[in-house]
């Protein structure tokens, strides 16, 4: 009975983790940002969007549970999206540490203003976030750099999960 009912289940599983996974990573961001008042720079703003493409993918996933292909693919995408914030991670990583320089939007302000005069009390009114700046650390790790790692064991998992577990 049970392994009927592993079996069963079992397809769904990679999907509702990769789902629970990525809500619970948006809101340690969250967390982070409005209760810490950890202000995020762009490219931390950056690393955030495969969370939320990968949490959108995973629901679609277990939609489409019943056309087995279509949700291995949706996982596979994930996957993808995961390999992507690794790599937008790592570049944060290479700002933080000055190995290269950041995007000029990096301590910036992207701004829509209609006039000199709305741009500049955007600006005062913003403050500047730097994207070489390590604004917290748990035993000397960034969360960049804890991301790179992250996103990475994600990704391969989500590469590994149609194999293993979605099967039928």
């Amino acid at each position: 009975m049970m392994k009927l009912l592993r079996a069963h289940y079992a397809p769904a599983l990679p999907p509702v983790a990769i789902f629970l996974i990525s809500a619970g990573s948006l809101g340690f961001a969250f967390y982070a940002q409005y209760v810490q008042k950890l202000l995020p720079c762009v490219l931390c703003l950056y690393q955030r969007v495969p969370f939320y493409v990968a949490g959108g993918l995973a629901i679609l996933a277990l939609l489409l549970l019943r056309i087995p292909g279509a949700s291995r693919v949706l996982v596979y995408l994930c996957g993808m999206a995961f390999a992507i914030g690794t790599g937008i991670a790592i570049y944060h990583v290479g700002v933080q540490e000055l190995w290269w320089e950041g995007p000029a939007m990096c301590g910036g302000l992207t701004s829509g203003a209609a006039s000199v005069a709305d741009l500049k009390a955007q600006l005062m009114a913003q403050p500047i976030v730097r994207c070489d700046k390590i604004d917290w650390a748990l035993f000397g790790i960034s969360m960049p750099t804890v991301n790179v790692f992250f996103s990475a064991i994600l990704a391969i998992l989500c590469f590994i999960a149609p194999l293993r577990w979605m099967k039928r």
